[in-house]
């Protein structure tokens, strides 16, 4: 086989066996033997791919070299195999959102982010692991079980899309699809020292992603993006499964603003590598903190803990109430009338995040549509933001990857933060701040100021205004190319 020896860690990137395949070197057939290999090294460790179809992965890969033969190839990401997160249809093939409730459902036809990487002639591996209906930092559910983290097995890759990352990391595919509402593409990135991309919101389609009335439409905050283990492989990926479906794509035409610069002196960067409303632990916010000072060296401008004119505590409110409104589709009738005689009985002002998930999952239309008034202030304070401004760097969460915790529920466990418990839903301050207004977020390891405590990856999050994608994307190459790339994790115990 002609690629590097993935046992010992060298994992190529996507652009790369692209590159490979398009030149002759490298078959589709040899790569999915390759993420195959990784596979069987890897699953008893990590638990990432959780579903998979090697079989079927081969023959569309043998497809897809004989379509490379005629000169008939599809496209760049013809041949090059993927996985998908849990939550995402592959038709034939079980969606549960880790709820054992839904273990015998079967997807009639593939999402659309499925569909268009299929039609591309990109080769489905698998399915990733996730959390029990998507909400948690981690990902481990009844039916699947615990996913771990490459880096460090005792410790968490992240949530909702941590199968995708873990996957991604230890070379079992070359990208993934997931999906954030809450950092769900951002924290496993970061966590696992992987890249990411959180796209512009409504970018691309979500039509067949989760369960019930949630997987029809476009549903409010909730994105899907690319994980990847290069910044270029994110674009990629990103041209392939954005623009509009369905009646859409009859009107609309997708064309993303380009990106003019092509160094990082040409950007004017703000720093924020913590918040008040939302501490970040030392060896992130340091990491991010040496990130900005080694940017000004490189002659970008850089301006230190700036932020938008808003008030973060009620941004922090309405993102919550929001996010759970979107979110309350998932309940069943008995946990929405629990939730609403919750609400009903929750003293006023109670901002606590117990009570928010009950009025946001129980909130009236009409509510919902006075925090719309709320949502344009906060974005129309993003736009002026971003005239002065190219990027934001801050922390995509408050810590590297913590230690595994199963106990309870997600809103009911701490994270330290600065020798401190911190309640585990204070990082959704870090998710909200940019996702409530559907800003896009790249997340990239900022990995030569050194590995966090254990050798952990730490990341850095990159957001940019609305639609606004390909300047993130741009920055984060640019970091890539000055030395801030993916590093394998260490090989599994045998």
């Amino acid at each position: 086989m002609n690629l590097p020896d993935w046992t010992t860690g060298g994992f190529p990137p996507l652009w790369e066996v692209a590159q490979r395949l398009a030149g002759g070197s490298v078959s589709s057939e040899e790569l999915v033997d390759a993420c195959e290999a990784a596979w069987q090294q890897w699953h008893g460790a990590i638990n990432a791919l959780v579903l998979s179809d090697f079989s079927a992965a081969r023959a569309a890969a043998r497809d897809s070299d004989r379509r490379r033969r005629a000169g008939q190839a599809r496209g760049v990401l013809d041949g090059v195999p993927f996985s998908v997160k849990e939550s995402f249809d592959v038709a034939g093939w079980p969606t549960t959102c880790g709820n054992p409730a839904l273990r015998g459902h079967a997807a009639q036809r593939d999402a659309v982010v499925v569909q268009r990487l299929r039609e591309a002639g990109a080769v489905l591996l698998g399915k990733t692991n996730v959390p029990l209906g998507l909400r948690d930092w981690q990902s481990y559910n009844a039916i699947y079980g615990t996913t771990r983290n490459p880096h460090d097995p005792s410790r968490t890759p992240g949530g909702s899309s941590g199968g995708s990352a873990a996957a991604v990391c230890a070379g079992l595919s070359f990208f993934d699809v997931g999906s954030d509402i809450g950092s769900s593409l951002r924290n496993p990135a970061h966590y696992c020292g992987i890249f990411s991309l959180k796209p512009s919101h409504g970018l691309v389609p979500l039509a067949g992603h989760g369960t019930g009335a949630a997987r029809f439409g476009e549903q409010d905050i909730n994105v899907a993006g690319p994980l990847a283990r290069s910044a270029r492989d994110l674009e990629l990926v990103l041209r392939t499964i954005a623009g509009p479906a369905d009646d859409e794509a009859l009107p609309y035409r997708l064309q993303l603003p380009a990106c003019p610069y092509r160094s990082l002196a040409d950007f004017r960067v703000a720093v924020l590598p913590t918040h008040a409303q939302a501490e970040a632990d030392a060896e992130v916010a340091g990491r991010i903190e040496q990130l900005g000072h080694w940017l000004a060296g490189k002659g970008a401008r850089v301006d230190w803990h700036v932020r938008p004119d808003f008030d973060a505590g009620e941004l922090w409110h309405v993102y919550v109430t929001l996010l759970r409104a979107t979110t309350s589709v998932h309940m069943d009738d008995a946990a929405f009338a629990d939730a609403l005689a919750r609400s009903a009985t929750a003293a006023v002002g109670d901002h606590g995040y117990a009570t928010l998930q009950d009025t946001g999952a129980t909130l009236s239309h009409r509510d919902w549509l006075r925090l719309q008034v709320a949502r344009e202030r906060f974005a129309a304070a993003w736009r002026s933001f971003f005239t002065g401004y190219d990027v934001l760097l801050c922390p995509a969460a408050a810590t590297t990857a913590f230690v595994l915790d199963e106990a309870g529920e997600p809103w009911q466990r701490t994270i330290t933060v600065n020798g401190r418990p911190q309640p585990m839903t204070t990082q959704l301050f870090w998710a909200g701040h940019s996702g409530l207004c559907g800003l896009p977020s790249a997340v990239a390891p900022i990995a030569p100021f050194g590995p966090g405590t254990g050798g952990l990856p730490v990341g850095v999050q990159i957001v940019a205004g609305r639609y606004q994608d390909l300047t993130a994307l741009r920055f984060a190459s640019l970091l890539e190319e000055a030395g801030h790339r993916c590093r394998p994790p260490p090989r599994p115990a045998a």
